[in-house]
């Protein structure tokens, strides 16, 4: 994730909650809400802040704004609906890293500690006992106080081994301590990304769906206006060619001709309106 830049005097939370009280898009809370990631993981005593409540509440709140805001959603089905898939797994990542007991290290506990333990003891017996025997081979075979002595100082040798160990095995419990909350985040923060882009690629999903809507719209729109221009062509040229028939009958009926049917039919004239027209013009030519 290509987090931005963060200032180490901002509590993001609170700009968060700002932000989503005035109503900010999903993409602005979400470009705050990495740079409050950002912050947290840059400290490791502020691991625990990463992906909290106040991540948890970003995150639906970016959720439930992620569809295509304004005109990029009229008119798309499902705009709005969108559901991160990775919310459960998100949720349930976060919980475990919370969850975690804080580091203790109990020696009796360490399966490494306890082969260490025995390992040192079977040295230690075994430094007693050839001390003893070697004691014992200069006095006869007699126990003497120096063979004691000697075999209590070979047992107490491989004793302090043992305890000189138990400061690198808490290191190394510490350290397999904190490798595996760093194992977690970063399971938590591939979710995270996961998340992202998966409510990235809803929007833009939306977009293209909201797009593919306006194309057919406007094709349909286009078609429409196409078929009412020709429309209003063929009624004009049909208009044409009636007001040409028209004049050609008159002309017949002026002169005292009686037009064929079908010169009547394509003028719009009726026959008895036609006898009326051509009695009216002969009295005229007849001067009466």
């Amino acid at each position: 994730m290509a987090y931005k830049n963060f200032d180490r005097d901002v509590d993001y939370s609170i700009r968060l909650d700002q932000m989503m009280a005035a109503g900010a898009s999903a993409q602005e809370v979400q470009d705050v809400l990495d740079q409050r990631i950002r912050k947290a993981t840059s400290d490791e005593s502020l691991y625990q802040y990463a992906y909290d409540s106040a991540y948890a509440k970003a995150r639906s709140y970016i959720d439930r704004h992620s569809g295509v805001s304004g005109q990029a959603g009229a008119g798309v089905s499902g705009a709005g609906s969108y559901r991160d898939p990775y919310a459960e797994q998100l949720s349930a990542a976060f919980a475990a890293y919370r969850g975690r007991e804080p580091f203790e290290y109990d020696p009796e506990d360490d399966p490494l500690y306890q082969s260490y333990r025995s390992a040192y003891r079977r040295e230690g017996d075994r430094a007693r006992r050839e001390a003893v025997g070697s004691a014992a081979a200069l006095t006869g075979g007699q126990a003497s106080t120096a063979a004691v002595a000697a075999a209590s100082q070979a047992q107490d040798y491989y004793n302090s081994k043992l305890g000189d160990a138990l400061p690198g095995l808490y290191e190394l419990a510490y350290k397999m301590y904190q490798d595996e909350g760093e194992s977690m985040l970063g399971e938590i923060e591939s979710l995270a990304k996961l998340s992202t882009s998966s409510a990235s690629a809803y929007q833009a999903g939306q977009k293209l769906a909201y797009e593919q809507a306006k194309d057919a719209r406007d094709a349909q729109r286009a078609m429409y206006e196409s078929a009412r221009e020709r429309a209003d062509g063929d009624l004009k040229r049909g208009q044409g060619v009636e007001d040409e028939a028209f004049d050609r009958a008159m002309a017949f009926l002026n002169a005292g001709v009686m037009p064929t049917a079908q010169m009547l039919k394509a003028a719009g004239l009726d026959r008895q309106a036609a006898e009326n027209y051509r009695a009216a013009a002969l009295r005229k030519l007849n001067g009466k």
